[in-house]
Formats: structure tokens, C-alpha cells, sequence
């Protein structure tokens, strides 16, 4: 909250997370990034140096590093950091003070002190009740054993954070915050919050324990997907059968759980409450970490931590950085290999017991395809994002992996032809293919399991639509569309669980049978709608049109001729409104009621210019995006809204 308001008064700013394992030359590209400079891959790092000295001499900048660890980062960076004698700053955080100094030796460190007992007792208590802040509300005996436990954190915000965490599972009773007072292992040799973290995972049931020790297996600050991260905890066999619970949704439980007991951080929410992306605090992942390589869990290389790496029989290796020669520490018997942005092509077919295999941003000059995935035939995640478009991906093998639940293709080329038998893997679960590799299902295709699928082309597909009231998992689907479609959209309504559906009509209108006769309306509980096309000329857009319990609406190319926004005022569970371009032909766009619960609105139009939202109208507005050019007339209490876009 404090950047955000500082950063209003900065023409360029920007925070880093530096951790340990920084890249001086990755530093440089996130800070030209944000001027949208265009840099060659082979630019030096002098080269990178000027280009951004050169860009930031005409501006006003706040450049904050967070969590540095090295006493020479300033050295490496001040070259490229000009004082421009204009008020720009740069704001360093360490936990170490020498490094603090080290940037400016003249100017005193400012240090955090630690929490006093009424402080830190409030925080504990804050935690353990959820946020509930009436001290008269607690009984006197819970106040005194409150006092107790936090003083054994000695002042520390996150001990206090996690140990709230524990109690936060405990009755709220005296005798039960006593005996964790009692029982816990506490130590007296200064190390109190490191001894809190390990209680905290002391404390888990061991399934839990499993999923968190998982996530040593992602980079320091790295963002993990929920998603991603569920379907890699399933393939791993951590999540335990519960009912008629799915097991994503036993899974969405166990990240809940982690985060009730503060073992992560929240980063972003999906608009239905379920935790969207995540993080995990340095000390808890240098928890993760200890205590993985001690049971032999998880293996990180490099670990700064350990340089004496362990032998190969380790299950699970994540490499975090670009160091080809520690592949040999990888044995046969491992199960999982995650890769984050190495510079060349892993080994990864001699590995034939594989589990899970992971690669994110994959960089290599020249073209290669992955070959041997046909040999890794225990396989049940395989999954690539943000790899260079040289990385090639032959997908007729892929039909026999037959123990496969996640194929995600969506950040690596596909070549080839999707093999049919792949639509026959009865434990397929979830299939993700780039917008422009769409497929054709087959005609014997078996998809009673699956639960999510991107993209696939309905024109001249031979797959009888008639099977479709039998997709009873299906909860996300996405289409593509050529041509119109004949009288079979109606079908997907009658899926019990359906709560996202993408459609996309590319060069044609909408199909009339998704709008006429109003058949979208049948889709109870679809949550998510996206529709890309123009709307036939003979119809109005009308509340009346879409699902009733929408949560997040995108449209585009809709080309409409009437003014929509009093239709879609009244969808009343509406969160989220994207409208893209060409949604509304006229010049003008008008919100004059409605919209009681949205909370982000985005706006990127081409034909429309101005956009008036009257007063009362969107109470909840939180966040508001625009296209460059596009006018807003905004009551007074959206106001900030626009100046936060201007800023």
C-alpha cells in the first residue's frame, strides 16, 4: 500500500525481488521492460547498462530492490542509475546489515524494530481469530496464555504469523493454547522464529506436510499458479481420497489449509474466492528446503544451502538456474523433474519412471523438438509455459502415455497431428492446446474423466454430439468455431458441472443457437463466459440472453448496434466485465444503474470513444482498465479510479 501511494508521484517506477541467485542482466531487461524497449538477445550487459541510463535520465524514478543479498549489487547497478537531481530514489531492503550500509555508507540503515508485547500479542491474536480485533472479546485466561506464546516469538512478525497459524486449527480454549505452550519444542538459543516455522510444520498432518515441502520445488518470490500446482500435488499422489469430493477440490482444501496456517502467502484470488496464485516467504521456503533435502523429498540445484549435493536417489529434482553439468545428480529412479529458464534442452527421456515433467521458459537459439516422451510411459503431468518458439513438440507419440492427467501444450510449439489414441486415455483429466493448435476430437474419443479442454474445432468434427450429455466432468471447455454450427449447443446446458465455457467465431458471426432460441440461459451454473463473434443483426443484447449466475463476461467483436450496458447492468452475481474491441459500434457507451457487485471492469474499445458511468452505478468498482484514447466520465467516488490509470 505504501509504494502505491508513493508511486504517484514517480513518472517510472518499479520494485524488484533481487534474492539470492539475482542476474544482473535480468535485473537490467525488467527495467527496460518497463520503458518497452526492444532488446536484442544478445545484447551485453554494457550495452543494457546505457540503454537504461539512457532511459531513466528523463525521468523521475523510484526503483525499490527488495530482499538483497550481495554486497556488490549496488556496485554492478549504479552505473546504470543516473541522479538526475529531480527527487528520484532508490530504496534497498536487506536482512543483512552490511549490505544495507554498503549502498550508501554516509547515509545510516533504517532498522525495523522488533514488536513490542501489546503488538505482538495483537498480531498473534489477529491470526489465531481471523482477523477479529476487540480484546473485551476474548476470555482473560486465552489473554494470558496469548502473552505466554508471543513472547516466545520474541518480537518476530513472522513467528507470530505462523504460530497464529497453529492456533488458528486449535479450539480457542485455554487448556488448548496451553498445551501448545507446553508441548511444543521450544528452544532458547535466539533462533525463535525459525523454531516457530518448524513447530508449524511439526504440527501438520503428514499429507499436508507433503504438499508443502512441493513447493521447494519453485524459484525464491516465483508466483505459483494454484491450478498448475493442484494438478502437479495429484500426480504426485499427495491428496487424499474425501467423499464425493474431486480431487481438485480436496486439493483447493489443502491449499486453504496451508494458507490458514500461514505457511503461504496469497498473492491473487479467483473472483469465486479460491486462491488463484501464491508465494511462499524466504524463511518458510528455506524451511521447505531443510527439511526436504533431509527426507530425501525434494532436490534443488543449485542450493545455496547445501554445495554438497546428495547421490541420485533422490525423487525429485527442480533445477532453478542454468547449470547443465548437475543433471548427473539426477538418478533413475526419479519421479518428478521441474526445469525453471535453462538455456538448452533437458535430458529428461532417460529418466523412464517420470512422474511429472515441468519446463518453463526454455531459451535456445536454434530449433529442436523434443523427442522420447513416448518412452516415459509412466508419465501422468507433462507441462511447458513460456518456452521459446523454437521448442518443438512432436505430439503422434503422446497417445501412448497412457497413465497421462495433464497435458498442457499451451507455452510450447505443437507439430504433427494430435493421435487419436490420445483421446482413449481413460485417466485424462485435463488438455490444454495454444488458441491456434485447436483440434478435432475423434470419433471413438473417451472423455468421461476429463474436466478441462482448450481449444477445440467443432466444424466437421466426427465426434457424435449426441455423447456430449455424457462429459458429466467437464467443468471447462473452450471452442473454436469456422462456420456456423448446426442445433447441438444446446446440449452442453445439460452439463451438470460446467462452469466455464470459451467460444470463439472466427471470421462469422455467433452462432444463432447460442443466442436464439435462448439457449445460454440453460447454463445454471456456468460461472465464466467468453464470447469472441458478432451477434446476429436480429438480436438485441438482453440480460435475459445469459446465464443467470455469471460471475466474469467477456466479450469481443460483438459488433452490437445497441448500447448493452443496461442489459448487463442486471446481471447481478456479475465480478468481473471485459469488453473488448468492437463490442458496440456507436461513439458512446452508457452504465445508468446496475453492476451492484462488480468489481473489475476493463474497457478496450475501438468505434466507442467515450464511456459514462452515473452515480451509484458500480459501488464495489475496485480496479478499472481502458484502451489509450477512450474518454471517462466518472461519478466522484470512481474518480480515483481513472487517476490511478493515469498514474
Amino acid at each position: 500500500m505504501v509504494y502505491k501511494s508513493a508511486m504517484k508521484d514517480f513518472e517510472y517506477h518499479i520494485m524488484l525481488s533481487v534474492s539470492q541467485q539475482f542476474s544482473q542482466t535480468n535485473l537490467l531487461l525488467k527495467m527496460l521492460k518497463k520503458f518497452d524497449s526492444i532488446v536484442p538477445d544478445n545484447t551485453d550487459e554494457g550495452e543494457l547498462i546505457m540503454e537504461l541510463k539512457d532511459n531513466l535520465s528523463r525521468s523521475k524514478y523510484l526503483i525499490i530492490l527488495d530482499d538483497v543479498w550481495e554486497v556488490n549489487l549496488w556496485n554492478q547497478l549504479k552505473n546504470a542509475l543516473p541522479d538526475n537531481k529531480n527527487g528520484s530514489r532508490v530504496l534497498m531492503t536487506s536482512r543483512f546489515i552490511d549490505v544495507a550500509k554498503s549502498a550508501d555508507p554516509g547515509m545510516p540503515a533504517y532498522e525495523l524494530d522488533f514488536l513490542n508485547d501489546k503488538e505482538s500479542r495483537d498480531l498473534l491474536l489477529k491470526k489465531a481469530f481471523f482477523y477479529q480485533e476487540l480484546d473485551e472479546e476474548y476470555p482473560n485466561d486465552l489473554l494470558e496464555i496469548a502473552d505466554e506464546l508471543a513472547k516466545k516469538c520474541k518480537g518476530l512478525p513472522l513467528a507470530l504469523i505462523v504460530l497464529g497459524g497453529i492456533l488458528s486449527t486449535k479450539d480457542h480454549t485455554h487448556s488448548a493454547w496451553e498445551r501448545v505452550l507446553r508441548t511444543m519444542d521450544w528452544q532458547s538459543d535466539g533462533r525463535g522464529c525459525m523454531d516457530v516455522l518448524a513447530m508449524s510444520y511439526d504440527d501438520m498432518p503428514y499429507y499436508l506436510k507433503t504438499c508443502f515441502l512441493y513447493l521447494a520445488s519453485f524459484p525464491e518470490d516465483y508466483k505459483i499458479s494454484s491450478k498448475r500446482l493442484i494438478k502437479m500435488w495429484i500426480a504426485e499422489g499427495f491428496i487424499p481420497c474425501e467423499g464425493r469430493k474431486s480431487m481438485e477440490e480436496i486439493a483447493e482444501d489443502c491449499l486453504e489449509k496451508l494458507f490458514q496456517r500461514c505457511m503461504i502467502q496469497v498473492s491473487s484470488r479467483h473472483l469465486n474466492g479460491l486462491i488463484r496464485k501464491c508465494r511462499v516467504h524466504d524463511l518458510l521456503r528455506d524451511l521447505a528446503m531443510y527439511q526436504a533435502g533431509k527426507e530425501n523429498f525434494i532436490t534443488v540445484l543449485p542450493n545455496p544451502q547445501d554445495t554438497n549435493y546428495p547421490d541420485t536417489t533422490t525423487r525429485r529434482v527442480s533445477f532453478q538456474s542454468c547449470h547443465p553439468q548437475l543433471i548427473k545428480y539426477v538418478g533413475p529412479n526419479t519421479r518428478s523433474l521441474l526445469y525453471f529458464f535453462p538455456k538448452d534442452v533437458p535430458k529428461y527421456n532417460e529418466f523412464r519412471l517420470l512422474k511429472v515433467l515441468e519446463l518453463v521458459g526454455v531459451d535456445i537459439p536454434v530449433k529442436q523438438s523434443l523427442t522420447g516422451l513416448d518412452k516415459l510411459i509412466h508419465l501422468k503431468y507433462l507441462g511447458f509455459r513460456k518456452c521459446s518458439s523454437n521448442l518443438t513438440i512432436p505430439v503422434d507419440s503422446l497417445g501412448c502415455l497412457k497413465n497421462l492427467e495433464t497435458l498442457d501444450l499451451r507455452g510450447i510449439s505443437a507439430e504433427g497431428t494430435i493421435p487419436s489414441n490420445l483421446w482413449e486415455i481413460d485417466a485424462l483429466r485435463h488438455v490444454f492446446f495454444a488458441k491456434h493448435d485447436y483440434v478435432v476430437l475423434p470419433p471413438n474419443a473417451y472423455l468421461r474423466n476429463l474436466q478441462t479442454i482448450k481449444w477445440v474445432k467443432l466444424d466437421g468434427n466426427p465426434w457424435p454430439v449426441h455423447k456430449i450429455p455424457c462429459l458429466t466432468s467437464l467443468r471447462r471447455l473452450s471452442l473454436v468455431t469456422f462456420s456456423q454450427w448446426d442445433n447441438t449447443i444446446h446440449l452442453l446446458g445439460t452439463l451438470p458441472h460446467l462452469i466455464s465455457l470459451k467460444i470463439t467465431a472466427y471470421m462469422e458471426m455467433l452462432p444463432n443457437e447460442i443466442v436464439y432460441p435462448r439457449m445460454l440461459p440453460n447454463y445454471q451454473n456456468l460461472q465464466t463466459l467468453f464470447l469472441e463473434g458478432r451477434w446476429p443483426e436480429s438480436v438485441t443484447l438482453e440480460a435475459s440472453l445469459l446465464p443467470p449466475h455469471l460471475i466474469k463476461l467477456t466479450l469481443s467483436l460483438s459488433f452490437l448496434f445497441h448500447d448493452p450496458m443496461e442489459e448487463l447492468g442486471k446481471l447481478t452475481s456479475l465480478k468481473e466485465l471485459r469488453l473488448r474491441e468492437y463490442v458496440y459500434l456507436g461513439k458512446k457507451m452508457v452504465c445508468s444503474a446496475g453492476f451492484t457487485n462488480l468489481e473489475r471492469l476493463e474497457v478496450d474499445f475501438e468505434e466507442t470513444k467515450v464511456f459514462t458511468v452515473a452515480k451509484g452505478v458500480m459501488p464495489k468498482l475496485k480496479y478499472l482498465d481502458k484502451s489509450y484514447d477512450l474518454i471517462l466520465e466518472l461519478p466522484p467516488e470512481l474518480m480515483h479510479l481513472d487517476k490511478d490509470i493515469m498514474d
